[in-house]
Order: structure tokens, then sequence, then C-alpha cells
């Protein structure tokens, strides 16, 4: 049965395709965002932090509390994917400038002591989507076990079905950015759900998509804005992932996608396969894969949600 509405923790990036998912979390009803945190990633903490604190004034019609979080990972040279995304994030087109919001972190209280405080307040009410590098989600494991059995369920965005990757040529860019981190949070018993390079690769649009978003509001406008200057890896010119989003829609109960309960791994090793990812079929598992996604009818629900702005 279909939960009214989802009360999440939003990790993230931001990052283009991050910033389309953060406007889809402000504008879906079936969304609560009890608060949101930042990690390094597609661009350093700081910029991160800002690019969501811009989001949040400029689009979202309740002041959510922003927490930044890490700004290195567990045992990782820091990585970024600027060129993707471009300097600051946002593309080429957007900057955040001009951010009057600031940050809610205050002396020895940061992203994973928020997390801990809401978690404690809702037990089990609360699912944690993060969708950069799971830096956060691991300190927030392993500084406060005791809120393992609290959280209702997590979302990453992480790894790849086929071993290959985009950053390398075995590993998919958050599970280069901290495998180890990806480690704990797999092992933590903590039910998952994952979508891995392949979902957002799949549901990709184009020029034609582009426009239609444009006229979805001043969201879809922004939507369009940001792909100036995003450029997916693995994709060509003009070809724009929605990683991010089908992450967060992937939480509902919904026909957009196909699942499969799995057994999962990932490489911690340092060789050359660092961060690759491997999937085996267990009815048993608390880990639920991704394996499909129609991506017209994620462009759909992008649509009538971005027109709500």
């Amino acid at each position: 049965m279909e939960e009214s509405f989802y009360k999440i923790i939003f990790d993230l990036d931001p990052g283009c395709d991050d910033a389309m998912a953060m406007l889809m979390a402000f504008y879906e009803p079936k969304f609560q965002i009890k608060m949101i945190s930042t990690v390094f990633g597609n661009v350093g903490l700081e910029q991160a932090t800002k690019n969501a604190c811009f989001l949040v004034e400029k689009f979202a019609q309740v002041d959510y509390p922003v927490y930044y979080g890490a700004d290195h990972a567990l045992n990782t040279p820091p990585q970024n994917a600027m060129e993707v995304h471009g300097k600051t994030g946002l593309g080429s087109k957007i900057v955040a400038k001009n951010v009057h919001k600031r940050p809610a972190n205050y002396k020895n209280y940061g992203a994973i002591e928020a997390m801990r405080d809401y978690l404690n307040r809702e037990p089990n009410e609360i699912v944690i989507v993060s969708v950069g590098p799971a830096t956060n989600v691991a300190n927030l494991l392993l500084t406060y076990p005791e809120v393992k059995d609290k959280i209702k369920r997590i979302v990453l965005m992480v790894g790849s079905m086929d071993g290959k990757g985009s950053i390398t040529p075995y590993s998919s860019f958050n599970a280069y950015c901290d495998p180890d981190a990806v480690d704990i949070v797999i092992k933590s018993g903590v039910p998952i759900t994952l979508t891995t390079k392949e979902i957002g690769t799949t549901a990709y649009f184009e020029q034609d998509q582009r426009e239609r978003f444009a006229r979805c509001g001043r969201a879809g406008q922004f939507v369009y804005d940001l792909c100036e200057g995003y450029k997916d890896k693995i994709l060509k010119d003009g070809q724009y992932a929605v990683h991010d989003t089908c992450a967060l829609l992937a939480l509902l109960k919904t026909n957009i996608f196909t699942r499969q309960k799995v057994d999962m791994v990932i490489n911690t090793t340092f060789d050359k396969k660092r961060g690759q990812t491997k999937f085996t079929p267990n009815e048993n598992s608390h880990i639920t894969l991704v394996t499909g996604v129609d991506k017209k009818k994620v462009f759909k629900r992008m649509e009538e949600t971005l027109s709500r702005s």
C-alpha cells in the first residue's frame, strides 16, 4: 500500500541532477522534507552547501534547514565532477550568488547530529535519501549506532549493474568517492533501495524534452537552464541524465521502475577495481535494486511536479 507521503532527510552534493531532484522534492506532495544535508562530491562541500541554500531560498515553499556534513571521504582522496556539472556545480549558466540563507550548523553540531535528532524524534518514520557519496550516512551509523534501528529506509544512488564505471573503467562516481562508506551502509541491515548509473543514463532527455520542461513553471525553466554546461561522461552532448530524480522517485510505489531483491558487495581494496559493485539475486535481502526504468513516465511525473512551481 502506498504511503500518503514520505518524510525524508535529503543528503546530496548539488550538482545539476541533484538540483533537479531537489526541485522535485520541493513540489512533489508525496515528499515531506525534514532537513537537507550536504556532502563533498560533484563540487567541494562549501560550494555544495551554498548551492543547496540557494535552491531552498529560491524555490522551496518551506525554509528547510541545510546542514553541511563531510568534506572528505573515510579513506579515499578527494574527487569532484566539475567537468560534468561545471565549476560551481549548477552548469555553466547558473551561479548561486546573493545567497542569504546560511547553514544551520553550530559548534559541535552538524549534519549527522541533526540526522540523529530527527530520527530520535520520529523513529521508523524517516527515509534517508542519499544521492551523493555515502559518507554522511556512514558517519551517522559509525558515530551514533543507536539510531540504526530508527531509520525507516535508506535510498542510495551508487554503483553499476554491469560492473563498469564512469570515473574509472570499473567504478561509478559516487561509489569511487567513498566505497568504504557504501560498504558500511549496505552492511548495516537497514532496508535499502538502490539505483545505479544505468538507471540515470537510461532516463536521459534531449532538447525536445528540455523545452517541454521549460514550459513547466519557473522550476521547469530552471531545469532547462541547468542543462547548459551539464555533460554526463557516459552520454552524448545534448543528453541529460536524471540520476538523482530517479533515486528519489524510486522511493514511491509506482510502475515507473522494475525492482529485484539482491545482495551487494563493493570493492574497497586499493586496486584498479576499487569502487566496483556486484549484485546477486536474493529474495530475502534487505537491499532492493532498481533494475529498469520507463523514462517517459519519469518525465511525465517531472512535468506534473515542476508545473506546481
